[in-house]
C-alpha cells in the first residue's frame, strides 16, 4: 500500500493506493473506490451502492449485522482497526445484508468486500 497527502482547501488528507488488475483501489475518509479503464469502472460503478469495502488494511474487530438483516442508512456494520484507531463502517443506505465477506478477527485488506446489500 501506498499513501499520497492531498491539501485540499488549506487541510491536509492522506490517500491510501493499492495497485490491482489494470487499475487501483483508492481510499479516503472511509471512501473505496476502484479507479481503472472505463470498461471496467462501469462494471465496478454498479457494485458501489451494494458493497461496503475495507477503507485500508485492518482487523476486523466487531461485526454488528448478520446476512438477512435489514440496515438503515448510517447504521454501523463492522467496526475496523488499523493505525491504532478504529473505523466504523457504516450502511451508505437503507436494504438489506445480502452477505458478509468477514468475520471478527480477520486480517483485511483495502478494498476488500466486507458487507454486501441487497439490490
Amino acid at each position: 500500500m501506498s499513501w499520497i497527502e492531498v491539501v485540499i482547501g488549506g487541510v491536509k488528507s492522506r490517500v491510501a493506493i493499492v495497485r490491482a488488475r489494470e487499475g487501483a483501489w483508492i481510499s479516503w475518509k472511509g471512501t473505496v473506490r476502484y479507479i481503472g479503464p472505463e470498461r471496467r469502472a462501469a462494471a465496478e460503478q454498479g457494485a458501489a451502492d451494494r458493497d461496503v469495502r475495507a477503507p485500508m488494511t485492518g482487523r476486523v474487530i466487531k461485526v454488528a449485522t448478520k446476512p438477512g438483516s435489514s440496515v438503515r442508512r448510517g447504521e454501523v456494520l463492522v467496526v475496523l482497526e488499523a493505525m491504532k484507531m478504529e473505523y466504523r463502517l457504516v450502511s451508505p443506505r437503507d436494504g438489506n445484508v445480502e452477505s458478509l465477506g468477514c468475520k471478527e478477527g480477520d486480517r483485511v485488506d483495502l478494498g476488500r468486500v466486507l458487507v454486501t446489500l441487497a439490490p
